[in-house]
């Protein structure tokens, strides 16, 4: 990526040389509300107007992003607002309990069986359910 930005502005600047050299003859610029006559070389103007419309564009560009900035800017300061709200709860919530340990699955299979068709289920006593 690098090399091709090289090239790139290389290749530019190539062109704004020849752009140069070649039209640099003085034009007479002038606007119609102001009285001033502005004399300058063909390639200053070209140069001038190339980086007016260039600089035109980043700002529509940035005017037009400007919603989305926005929406960013109030959605960072509601993840902020929750984030603090989040630590004032854990400050001030005790521990909790640890969370009750599941039944083995050869019992929760077993207490299944018993629950679905008891006259099917083993005695538990004998550690056997109709699915072992």
């Amino acid at each position: 990526m690098k090399i091709l930005v090289r090239v790139l502005f290389v290749l530019f600047l190539l062109i704004g040389v020849l752009i140069a050299v070649s039209n640099n003859q003085p034009v007479q610029l002038s606007l119609w509300p102001l009285p001033h006559l502005v004399v300058m070389p063909l390639y200053l103007l070209v140069i001038g107007m190339l980086l007016l419309g260039v600089l035109a564009g980043l700002g529509m560009g940035w005017w037009a992003g400007r919603h989305h900035r926005r929406r960013a800017r109030a959605a960072r300061g509601e993840a902020n607002r929750l984030a603090r709200e989040v630590q004032r709860l854990r400050d001030t919530t005790p521990a909790a309990a640890p969370a009750p340990v599941a039944p083995a699955p050869r019992e929760a299979i077993q207490r299944q069986a018993e629950l679905v068709a008891p006259e099917l289920a083993a005695p538990r006593a004998s550690g056997r359910g109709p699915f072992s």
